[in-house]
Formats: structure tokens, sequence, C-alpha cells
């Protein structure tokens, strides 16, 4: 018995360190291709907290596993450095030269000011807007925008934030004239404004120059393709017949798998526009997707990522049921530099808004 346990537990670290290892492949492989590596991506912080319990046992035992494990482990650096930052403190103004240019960024999932969640618009919105008018970011980046004549009029809105520049993109009207898209609110002059459509879906993307002084930066505000995962549906243990759950979780299978297929589509449509643009970029928003994944991994390219310049923790921007991650990035042209980054844990929404600061000596 106590040989076939050990022979078990061999397997079972054996499957868990491959299984990781495909969690690091994961974001090369479309997954409109081969869509079960997506996840394990998904999996990573599981796969890697699990691998370093057995690297402990193993290290205890004087195994040679813990070399195979401590190599895997270590060859996972890069993606574990994208999941969470060590906290270091970052004083905005330290050492800063007289002639560099600065701008505030700000990205926030509103989740149309909660009103499929309360059925009344006018409190949830309210301290949304009253968050956004305290902070008030150079440039501002909302993604489910929401806006209905009777309750939430657009135009209350705008006028409340009261941004020189905006840039509305809405994709879906229902009934009443309700109306859900993006928003981009700036300080700065807007050109070359233009909505990024996506075929089959409510997802979209939109994008605008902004003429910052001399500089010119193309600004892509992004809300990829959503998993629809809702509540009842993750809670497998209040159903009572086992025929059920195992429907259940097949559902949320597919659901994973279809979001997977359609976010890889349209991070390439992203991408092409991302590397037509004749400006340095600036990409925000809502990916739903975590950053092992082949949409991260896509988008972000050649890009700065904000969090890893100057985030701290575990940067997790969604507090729903699945996943628990940050799927809402700031990624930025290299020519600039984020020297501060925040999450604000203010449960407004189901995600959290990020917001950073990048800066750029002027040449």
């Amino acid at each position: 018995m106590l040989k076939l346990t050990r022979t078990l537990l061999y397997i079972f670290s054996y499957v868990l360190t491959a299984a990781l290892l495909l969690s690091y492949l994961s974001v090369f492989i479309p997954p409109d291709k081969c869509w079960i590596p997506a996840f394990f991506g998904l999996a990573f912080p599981y796969l890697l907290t699990t691998n370093i319990f057995l690297l402990v046992y193993w290290l205890v035992r004087l195994k040679k596993e813990s070399i195979v494990l401590l190599v895997v482990i270590l060859l996972g650096w890069n993606p574990l450095s994208h999941f969470y930052r060590l906290p270091v403190p970052h004083h905005e103004n330290r050492d800063m030269p007289h002639d560099v240019k600065k701008i505030s960024v700000m990205t926030f999932n509103v989740r149309l000011f909660n009103i499929f969640t309360t059925g009344k618009v006018e409190r949830p919105a309210d301290k949304i807007i009253k968050f956004l008018k305290k902070n008030r970011p150079d440039i501002l980046c909302l993604q489910e925008f929401y806006t209905d004549p009777p309750r939430l009029p657009e135009q209350k809105i705008i006028q409340s934030l009261n941004y020189p520049y905006h840039y509305i993109s809405y994709i879906e009207e229902g009934h009443r004239n309700a109306r859900y898209g993006l928003i981009v609110f700036s300080r700065y002059p807007m050109l070359n404004k233009k909505n990024i459509r996506f075929a089959n879906s409510f997802n979209q993307s939109q994008s605008c120059d902004l003429v910052i002084g001399k500089d010119t930066l193309r600004l892509f505000n992004n809300h990829l393709q959503s998993t629809r995962l809702i509540k009842k549906e993750i809670r497998l243990d209040e159903f009572n017949q086992e025929g059920e759950t195992i429907r259940e979780v097949k559902d949320i299978s597919v659901r994973l798998r279809t979001a997977f297929i359609k976010r890889a589509k349209q991070a390439r449509i992203l991408k092409q526009h991302i590397r037509q643009s004749p400006y340095p970029v600036l990409v925000c928003g809502d990916f739903n997707d975590t950053p092992v994944s082949y949409t991260y991994h896509l988008l972000s390219g050649n890009l700065a990522d904000a969090f890893v310049e100057s985030g701290s923790g575990f940067g997790k921007t969604y507090h729903g049921l699945f996943p628990s991650f940050r799927i809402d990035y700031v990624l930025h042209d290299r020519q600039w530099r984020a020297i501060t980054y925040h999450t604000y844990h203010n449960r407004l929404s189901d995600h959290f808004p990020v917001t950073c600061t990048l800066v750029k000596e002027d040449k």
C-alpha cells in the first residue's frame, strides 16, 4: 500500500509539473487553433502554488524530483512577474527632470453603472461619478458605459465629469433608448476617432489620437470578449442532482472555451490596428484575460505594462466570482515610463479601477 501511494505521488507530481509547463506555453498557442492550453494558462497561479508545495516536499525528502521542479518553477519567473510584484516604494517626483512630460491614465469597467444588479441607477451611478470626479485623471477610459435617457442621461454624465474632450462609441441600443458601449474622456484634443467592431460580439474597441503638446499618442480603449458567467453557474453546491451539476460544469467549460476563441480573434484584429499606428500607442481596458494568456501576450508585445513597471502585490482587478485575477490593463509605448500605479479596491463595480502616471522626457 505504501509503495502504491509513493508511485501515485510520483505520477501526480510529474503530471502537475507538465501542467505548469503547458501553462507557460499557452501564451504562444492561439485558442482558436487549440483551446485546451488556455485552460492551463488560466489555472497558472494554482498550478504554480501546488508545484511549490511539491517542491518543498521533495526537498525535505531529498529526492531528485526537487531539482526538476525547481527548474520548471524558475522557468515561470516571467509569468509570475506579471502576476505579482514585490512592494517597492515609488516616489513620483524623485530625480524628475524639469522638462519631463507627465500624464495620468485610468481604466475602469463600470458594469453599466450597476443597473442590472440593483435596478436603480441613480445611487450606484452617483457614487461612481463622484469617484471619477474626485480622482479626475488626464485620460479616462470606461468600459460597459451605459446611458438611459429617463434615469441616466448621457449629457448628465458628460456634464458632471466636465472634460473638454470625449469620444463615445455605442454598440447596442435597447429598450427605452438605453445604450451600451465605450467612452474616453480626455484633457487633450482628440483626432481620428474610430470604432473597432468585432463580429458576433457585444464587445468592441475604439481608438483616437491624443495631442499632448508636441506628442501624439494613439489610444486604444478596449473591452474584449466577456465570459458571461453568472453566480448560479458557479455555485455548483446548490444543485441537488448529480446530472445537473455535470451539465453545469460542462456549460462553464463551453463558455470559457468560446470566450478564449473569440478573444484570440479579437486580439489579432486589435493587434493589427496597433501595428498600423503611425504614433506611439496607449492600450487600456478590460481584456477579460489574465497575464498568462494568448490575448495578453499578443497585445503586450513590445509594449510596457504599467503594473509590471510600477505596481505591487497581485494586481487583482476583478472581484467577481471568476476569474479573480488581473484582467484590466494599461499598456504603453516604451518612450513613456510608468512611475506610479494604483488599484482602487472600492467595489463600485465588479472591476477595480486602476490608474497610473506616465512620464516622458521632452527632447
